[in-house]
């Protein structure tokens, strides 16, 4: 391939337009819940910025309007059928959902993971907000009753690891072995939205069920009320 770089860059966007308009002709397309789910994350976080907590919540706060933006990023990228794309950046939505959640009662690893480029490991989050102890403190502290766990752990390990295989480059992912590669096909796009409201609804749950804000959520937004209920 010899062609002139700003002609590749030209064939890439008339495709991907391409690509667009045959999502515009669809007869739907699905996205009133991801929509609801991405925005009752966001308002979660406004609310929370409008309590008084301390320094390391502030932190914590920052995170919602980036899943809110990475999630709208996601979707657009596989309206345009760039479907590794999409799913990279939603293996970002659940990781950072994740975070937002976890490092709300880790006041030291907020900081170590701002300040000082501390990893946060997703199995350790996700086990350490399922815990016992956890579940008894959220309960002591909302004067709630959670007996389940606060993300179903089965099933987000499960999601998180198929979008890691297409994160780290598993040959059964690449889309330059598919027949149909960088096309626009139906079916991709519905999988994908089916995913993305998957984790948008499971995060909103797990936030609603850690902090006692649900009918201010479900006054601003009454439509979540629907969705997670």
């Amino acid at each position: 391939m010899n062609k002139d770089p700003h002609q590749v860059m030209i064939e890439l966007n008339e495709k991907f337009t391409e690509n667009f308009g045959q999502w515009r002709l669809m007869t739907t397309h699905d996205l009133e819940n991801t929509f609801t789910g991405l925005h009752g994350i966001a308002l979660v976080g406004e609310i929370l910025s409008g309590q008084n907590h301390s320094k390391h919540h502030e932190i914590c706060c920052k995170i919602y309007d980036e899943i809110f933006s990475d999630g709208i990023a996601s979707v657009y990228l596989a309206s345009n059928a760039m479907d590794k794309p999409a799913n990279i950046v939603l293996r970002r939505v659940l990781e950072l959902g994740l975070a937002a959640l976890y490092l709300w009662d880790m006041p030291h690893m907020a900081f170590s993971w701002d300040k000082h480029d501390q990893d946060l490991s997703f199995s350790e989050m996700l086990n350490h907000i399922n815990s016992k102890g956890y579940i008894s403190y959220i309960n002591a502290e909302n004067d709630s009753e959670i007996e389940s766990e606060i993300l179903p752990s089965t099933r987000a390990q499960k999601i998180y690891g198929e979008l890691s295989d297409i994160v780290h480059g598993k040959i059964s992912t690449f889309e330059s072995s598919m027949d149909d590669r960088f096309k626009f096909v139906e079916s991709d796009w519905s999988q994908f939205i089916k995913l993305i409201e998957e984790v948008s609804v499971m995060l909103l749950k797990a936030y609603l069920t850690r902090f006692n804000i649900k009918n201010e959520v479900f006054q601003r937004l009454p439509q979540a009320k629907m969705l997670v209920n």
